[in-house]
């Protein structure tokens, strides 16, 4: 069938007209077997929720379920620990600036200030013009991890086990050098048992700490590939996902030449490749943050991004390399809000589907669906 669009806000009922800040989380939770999308109101600093079962598309608002503070610029980074069977959304306090948690178990929503929970020493806070943190699970360890940039340029974790949240200062424990105003991401690669931590350094290049048996080590993944510098507007930084199905990692950034390249690992190290080249899409601009993942059930991945046509664009692999769709046209969707859009999806492996979400011209929250 192809893709196909629905405008989420309206389905759900949601009681906000627009949709706040750049940044929405989509996840499925495989625990459940639902689908949910993480998102800020705007001007108003909470948190919602647009989340999908059986009987169709649902609203909730987790600020004032979970009785928590509000968000700084109403954004927040959410997944899922499916192993646990909980959810967690984090983000940036408006008023203190801590580091906060949203949490769903089978009980509802709870907040926690992680801040708090770990015992980060005073003074070494966050500003508030820093980048929202960004969490991952790694099932392999049983652990979560929450990574920001601080304010004095050090990417700090907060990671939690059975004890409860701890706090770690990566810059030291990998001897890496300060983070300019660049978000910070991560995610673990549970089939090689090591963590991975992204972002763009002073000089453009795509820096990444890595963890492997209770170590932080230091790589510039730019320099090691020959790769170009990443362009350097609006603190973004690189996003990365792993393909077990391959045994491989992929680091996704917007390059100075507004193409959209991939870092990724192998066997036999690090290669770069020019996606834009290699797909035969043109440029992107400065607007773009390429978010990739992988849809298992095809063997497929997956890079959508913001193109200057206002449009959202995937570049898509198969066994035949990579390939170019505008999503916007072969779904018929509005067109995305133009600067300050980041389309996020994911494979949907119990359905066979594929779903990509982002936010229209009407600032509502639009889902682009593939089926079979």
């Amino acid at each position: 069938m192809g893709w196909s669009w629905n405008d989420v806000s309206a389905a759900a009922g949601a009681n906000d007209s627009e949709v706040g800040g750049p940044a929405i989380s989509a996840y499925v939770f495989a625990a459940h077997g639902t689908q949910h999308v993480i998102y800020g109101a705007a001007f108003e600093g909470q948190i919602h929720e647009l989340w999908c079962d059986n009987s169709g598309w649902h609203f909730n608002n987790l600020t004032t379920a979970a009785n928590a503070p509000a968000s700084v610029g109403g954004t927040a980074q959410a997944y899922p620990f499916n192993d646990q069977g909980t959810q967690h959304a984090v983000y940036i306090g408006a008023q203190d600036f801590d580091v906060h948690e949203l949490w769903w178990d089978n009980h509802g929503w709870h907040h926690n200030d992680l801040t708090t929970a770990t015992g980060i020493p005073a003074g070494l806070g966050l500003g508030p013009g820093e980048p929202q943190p960004a969490g991952y699970v790694f099932a392999r360890q049983g652990t979560q991890h929450v990574n920001y940039r601080r304010d004095d340029g050090h990417v700090i974790e907060l990671w939690w086990d059975t004890d409860g949240w701890h706090f770690n200062d990566l810059t030291l424990a990998a001897c890496a050098t300060d983070v300019p105003n660049s978000s910070i991401v991560g995610y673990a690669f549970d089939a090689q048992g090591t963590q991975h931590v992204l972002y763009r350094g002073n000089d453009g290049h795509v820096i990444e700490l890595w963890w492997e048996s209770g170590v932080w080590n230091y790589h510039d993944l730019t320099a090691a590939t020959g790769a170009p510098p990443a362009f350097g507007e609006y603190a973004m930084g690189a996003s990365g996902y792993v393909f077990s199905a391959q045994g491989t990692q992929h680091v996704n950034y917007l390059g100075e030449d507004f193409h959209i390249h991939e870092l990724w690992w192998d066997g036999n190290g690090w290669h770069h490749n020019d996606l834009s080249n290699a797909s035969g899409a043109g440029p992107a601009n400065g607007n773009a943050f390429p978010v990739g993942y992988v849809f298992a059930a095809q063997g497929t991945q997956h890079v959508n991004y913001l193109g200057p046509d206002s449009h959202i664009h995937e570049l898509w692999w198969d066994g035949n390399g990579w390939h170019h769709n505008d999503l916007t046209l072969a779904s018929g969707a509005p067109m995305s809000t133009g600067a300050w859009c980041i389309p996020v999806g994911y494979g949907f492996d119990a359905q066979g589907t594929q779903h990509v979400f982002y936010r229209d011209e009407n600032l509502h929250v639009t889902q682009l669906t593939w089926t079979p």
